[in-house]
C-alpha cells in the first residue's frame, strides 16, 4: 500500500486543507527593479574609464524608453586628429533595448555622433562621423574590453549585449531564480521587468539602495502592463 506520509515534501496537513506546495513554490511574483543611473555612473568611471588608455569619461543617461551614452575620448596621436585639428573629441551615442534572452539584453545603436571637444560654427568632427563609421568599432571596443564579463558587441555590429547574470550570480539566494522579462530607459534610470520565484531582498541588500530601487507589481494594474507593452 502507497504510504503517503514517505513521499518525498509530501504534507498532509496541506492536502487534507486542499493545498500544494508544489503549486506554491511555482509561483512567480512581479517586481520592477529600478537601477539608478547618477549612482552607476561613479561605478563607470573606475571600472572603465580609468582603465583605459584614451576613453576619458562615459556618463550613462535615459528618456523615452532610449538609453544614452557620452563622454570625451581623446585621438591624439591618430592621423585624423590632425585632419580635424583636435586631440579630443565628445561622443553621444543612444541605445534602445530590443531583446531580451536568458537575462542577456541586447541594446541596439540608434544614433552615433562625434562633436568636437571645443564648439565651432562649423563642426567638421561631427560631418565626419556622419560619413566614417569606423569610430563606432574604435570607442566601443575600448569600453566593452574593460568589462567582458558583462559587456560584449554582437555579430551585427551595431548592438551592446549586457549580460545580467554576472550580478545575478553574485547573489546565491537569487541565482537562477530571476528572469528578466523587459528593460525600459527613462527618467535617468532602468527599469527591469521581472519575474522570480523568490523575494529580492538579497539583490537589494546586496547592491544597496543607492543603486537599485525595488517594487513588487501587479499584472493587473493598468500602469505596469502600459510598460510591458511592445
Amino acid at each position: 500500500m502507497l504510504d503517503l506520509r514517505k513521499l518525498s515534501g509530501f504534507n498532509l496537513l496541506d492536502f487534507l486543507t486542499g493545498k500544494n506546495s508544489f503549486e506554491e513554490k511555482a509561483l512567480k511574483s512581479n517586481y520592477r527593479i529600478a537601477v539608478l543611473l547618477h549612482s552607476l555612473n561613479k561605478v563607470l568611471q573606475k571600472k572603465v574609464v580609468e582603465g583605459t588608455e584614451d576613453l576619458e569619461s562615459l556618463v550613462m543617461d535615459s528618456g523615452r524608453g532610449v538609453l544614452y551614452l557620452s563622454g570625451h575620448y581623446s585621438i591624439q596621436g591618430l592621423a585624423w586628429s590632425k585632419i580635424l585639428r583636435t586631440n579630443h573629441i565628445r561622443y553621444k551615442l543612444s541605445l534602445r533595448p530590443v531583446k531580451v534572452d536568458g537575462n542577456r539584453v541586447v541594446f541596439r545603436i540608434e544614433a552615433f555622433r562625434l562633436y568636437d571637444h571645443n564648439p565651432r560654427s562649423i563642426d567638421p568632427i561631427r560631418i565626419f562621423s556622419k560619413v566614417f563609421k569606423f569610430h563606432r568599432k574604435l570607442i566601443l571596443e575600448e569600453i566593452v574590453e574593460e568589462i567582458p564579463e558583462i559587456l560584449s558587441l554582437t555579430d551585427i555590429g551595431n548592438e551592446i549585449r549586457v549580460d545580467l547574470n554576472y550580478f545575478l550570480a553574485e547573489i546565491p539566494e537569487v541565482a537562477g531564480a530571476v528572469s528578466v522579462q523587459k528593460v525600459i530607459p527613462e527618467k535617468g534610470n532602468v527599469f527591469l521587468f521581472v519575474r522570480s520565484n523568490t523575494i529580492l531582498k538579497p539583490l537589494l541588500d546586496f547592491f544597496g539602495p543607492d543603486y537599485l530601487r525595488i517594487e513588487p507589481i501587479s499584472e493587473n494594474e493598468d500602469s505596469m502592463l502600459m510598460l510591458w507593452r511592445d
